[in-house]
């Protein structure tokens, strides 16, 4: 029997980057012929093959082979951007994924590194901030922070809402300045 591997990728104008991470690569054939591309190997006893028309012309093809990995370069026969690798859309589409790791937007910014600040997190990638929170799914998470005051509603000094109690329309509404008051949120 034989499986279909993994594969990720990425690209810059020049180039489609390829990688198929897989231990132990033997008997390897790696070939773009009429813009056919083809990967086939055995790897722990187990075949692999993916086969799959590109979307645009390729000139030249390579490949490196690791012990956990192989990494296959496709030189394009035109600088520019491919909106698709496959020339079938939705073919193989749990097998053929973005390699987020080595993505890079149009101005040439890295998205892919998890402590880059563009990534909006601080440094934090959702699946360090998911470890994180062990888990957690949104209920558990409400009822964590149950008690806290998150910028909604505004509480005058020495009045506490029920868990439960609903908000009435009026109270505390943001934008409506009140003179002389001042508003606070007991800290217990």
């Amino acid at each position: 029997m034989t499986s279909t591997p993994t594969l990720l990728w990425s690209q810059t104008p020049e180039s489609v980057d390829i990688t198929i991470r897989l231990s132990n690569i033997e008997e390897e054939t790696v070939s773009c012929e009429n813009n056919k591309f083809l990967f086939s190997c055995s790897s722990q006893s187990k075949n692999y093959r993916i086969e799959f028309d590109l979307d645009k012309e390729v000139e030249k093809v390579s490949y490196d082979k690791y012990d956990n990995r192989i990494t296959i370069v496709l030189e394009k026969a035109e600088y520019e951007k491919w909106d698709f690798l496959t020339k079938v859309r939705g073919i193989y589409k749990n097998n053929i994924k973005i390699d987020w790791d080595k993505w890079e937007d149009s101005d040439g910014e890295n998205l892919g590194s998890p402590l880059a600040p563009s990534s909006g997190f601080g440094g934090m990638d959702m699946s360090m901030m998911q470890q994180m929170m062990g888990g957690m799914d949104m209920d558990s998470m409400r009822q964590m922070m149950g008690g806290m005051n998150m910028g909604g509603e505004e509480y005058e000094e020495g009045e506490e809402y029920e868990e439960g109690e609903e908000y009435e329309e009026g109270e505390g509404d943001e934008g409506e300045e009140r003179e002389g008051e001042e508003f606070s949120v007991n800290e217990e």
